[in-house]
């Protein structure tokens, strides 16, 4: 082997070295997120200062839907943050999207939205398990024998 082979041989090895510890990096990140069972404080936060009390559900549920939720109104019950069942007869129930790579039942986001008079009157964020309701693709195709 050359000398100019044997060095881009080692520098073709260094770049997936790297770019394998970095995606390793992210896989693990991502597992991480998606088995954790506690919201990030920072996404916390901002869901808070982006819905404060007081903004009209429909604002609510518009800033919510730009942020990668998928939202519906419901009624019955829910989990607060403070972890308690609770239960109202009407609320803004909102639930992260799924990723590009994601399970049937992953924790994600979850986000409640209480309202009062048409406005914002509680928001809790909190992070469970949740299950989409739609199969994916099929792993074979229809007409594999």
């Amino acid at each position: 082997m050359s000398p100019h082979s044997a060095r881009f041989a080692a520098g073709l090895a260094a770049s997936l070295l790297i770019a394998g510890c970095s995606t390793f990096s992210g896989l693990h990140d991502y597992v991480n997120s998606t088995f954790s069972q506690t919201v990030d404080p920072k996404i916390s936060d901002h869901v808070h200062s982006s819905v404060p009390i007081g903004t009209t559900m429909v604002a609510a549920e518009a800033t919510l839907s730009s942020q990668g939720y998928n939202c519906d109104t419901r009624t019955g019950n829910f989990t607060d943050e403070l972890g308690r069942n609770r239960s109202a007869s009407r609320f803004l129930s909102c639930v992260q999207r799924a990723g590009k790579l994601s399970f049937a039942c992953e924790n994600r986001d979850q986000v409640v939205v209480l309202p009062s008079g048409g406005v914002v009157d509680e928001v809790d964020v909190v992070r469970g398990p949740d299950c989409d309701r739609t199969p994916g693709p099929a792993l074979t195709p229809n007409n594999a024998s």
